[in-house]
């Protein structure tokens, strides 16, 4: 795998904290009327976001937006949990990942405080991408899903199915008769339905396909939409060997997926494992909203 962040599922806390550091202008009034921008409003073990920090990471206009100010405290909170959790695992942040943040980032306007937040959030996303990388290794690939490549011909009544199987046995092509006499939408191309990932036809369909092998002519098969004969091309978990006639940009991109998943259930395991570990350690202003008794999930007031 490549740690850099590209299309990787990324924890949603570090993406709404670089939007709003890449979005926010700074408004004039005080998020919290009467309190100086020196006052912590909330914190995290020993990090402390104060009211004129918060200033700064809010889009322009949304300091008076109980909701949105709500979700920018959470995501700083989030995103400092899941540095300290990633650094007791033995992955801090390093000066690569900085250095690779700050080339990302580039050159923008922005005040002092957005553009670091914006540095620190991206360094961040390299470093789950580096512990996402060594916990993966460390891991068995999933067995890749079932794959399916087939033609179908669909007609009303069993008898016509029968028929119709008796036709291909005695030598019609299983197109030609799929054109003749289906009444799906695939019949007019010879009864194609190229090839799917296990799951996208009905069961009946997929019992039968499935305890096939290439090359056979399974039924008739009755589903909700009539009686079937199915041919299959090819049957099998989804690679290159099982489906050789397949797209093999298809097959690579069922692989990707089945990385994408494992990957995006070990960062939602760990986001939750942070928030767990650093729950006691958090605070928000009750000006600023409540911490629910389980996350670090931030509720507005009223």
């Amino acid at each position: 795998m490549n740690s850099l962040p590209r299309f990787r599922p990324l924890v949603a806390a570090l993406v709404t904290l670089t939007v709003f550091a890449a979005a926010c202008g700074g408004d004039d009034d005080a998020v919290i009327a009467g309190v100086d921008t020196d006052t912590v409003i909330a914190s995290l073990a020993d990090r402390e976001l104060t009211a004129g920090m918060l200033d700064d990471l809010l889009p322009d206009g949304s300091n008076t937006v109980p909701s949105r100010i709500a979700t920018v405290v959470e995501s700083w909170l989030v995103a400092n949990a899941l540095e300290l959790e990633l650094a007791e695992r033995g992955f801090p942040i390093t000066d690569e990942d900085r250095e690779l943040a700050i080339a990302t980032v580039g050159e923008r306007d922005g005040n002092d405080t957005e553009i670091q937040i914006l540095i620190d959030t991206v360094a961040i996303s390299y470093t789950v991408g580096r512990w996402t990388d060594a916990e993966a290794a460390n891991l068995n690939e999933p067995d890749p899903p079932n794959y399916l490549c087939s033609n179908h011909l669909l007609v009303e009544t069993e008898e016509e199915a029968q028929a119709a199987l008796e036709r291909f046995e005695a030598g019609e092509a299983f197109a030609d008769l799929a054109i003749e006499l289906s009444t799906g939408p695939s019949g007019p191309s010879g009864g194609d339905l190229g090839c799917a990932v296990e799951g996208q036809f009905v069961p009946e369909f997929e019992e039968a396909a499935y305890d096939g092998t290439a090359g056979d002519v399974v039924g008739p098969v009755e589903t909700t939409f009539g009686w079937h004969l199915i041919e299959i091309e090819s049957v099998g978990p989804a690679t290159v060997e099982n489906h050789p006639d397949a797209d093999p940009a298809a097959l690579a991109q069922i692989a990707l997926d089945i990385q994408n998943g494992m990957v995006n259930t070990m960062i939602l395991d760990l986001e939750a494992t942070a928030a767990a570990d650093f729950r006691d350690q958090a605070t928000v202003d009750p000006a600023i909203g409540t911490l629910a008794d389980d996350s670090l999930e931030v509720i507005p007031p009223g």
